[in-house]
């Protein structure tokens, strides 16, 4: 990459991830789930198997980044993870699934096996960058809920409260990676796979994949 001038720069970390991670990103944006819902044409049903599947995805992923946070330095830059599945356990409590239905939702199992000390970072560069895109989302489920009430929103409602204090607090244990010379490739594929393997768990509540897979002979 080069300056203004045609002179080569350094190439921050957190530039790396996203262009690396590009692609899955934008695979991401594009889940029909989240365009509906923009676009308020999701039902109150749909909104609420999203929520199952957010659930099934972030308990897992929580319980493996305390695990390594545990034995991790992050703290010593200001860096403090917070879960988000209690957050959407609340949620689907709120949206009328009872506490049996939630215990027995569907788990990522394999979001526990992306996280590592060596990955750390590229997973939370991209659930803590996932943070600031909450705040629309809230103001989306606000339509769809048609109040203003947290209940069923809980967790969009903590993003959008959160994600301007937790992204610069992620972008400042980014640094201090970069400083220490951290493995940028065990990074990329932490972020990589943290894209890959949630936007494989919402796909079958993507409407244009499952159109796609009707329409195979």
């Amino acid at each position: 990459m080069q300056t203004a001038q045609g002179l080569p720069r350094n190439v921050t970390l957190r530039e790396e991830l996203r262009e690396y991670t590009h692609c899955q990103h934008e695979r991401l944006h594009e889940h029909s789930c989240f365009m509906a819902l923009f676009s308020q044409s999701l039902s109150l049903g749909e909104y609420r198997e999203l929520t199952r599947r957010l659930y099934g995805f972030y308990q897992p992923l929580d319980r493996a980044i305390r695990r390594v946070l545990l034995s991790d330095e992050a703290g010593r830059t200001g860096y403090t993870y917070a879960s988000r599945s209690g957050l959407l356990a609340q949620d689907m409590l709120d949206l009328g699934l009872s506490a049996e239905t939630i215990e027995e939702s569907p788990q990522c199992d394999e979001a526990y096996g992306i996280v590592s000390a060596a990955t750390l970072g590229g997973v939370l560069y991209v659930i803590e960058g996932a943070t600031l895109g909450g705040a629309r989302i809230d103001r989306a489920v606000c339509r769809l809920l048609a109040s203003d009430d947290p209940a069923g929103r809980r967790f969009w409602s903590w993003c959008r409260a959160e994600g301007g204090r937790r992204w610069p607090m992620t972008n400042r244990y980014l640094e201090s990676l970069e400083g220490e010379g951290a493995a940028v490739n065990d990074l990329k594929t932490g972020a990589f796979d943290t894209f890959r393997l949630l936007a494989e768990w919402l796909a079958p509540l993507d409407r244009s994949h499952a159109a796609a897979v009707s329409r195979v002979p």
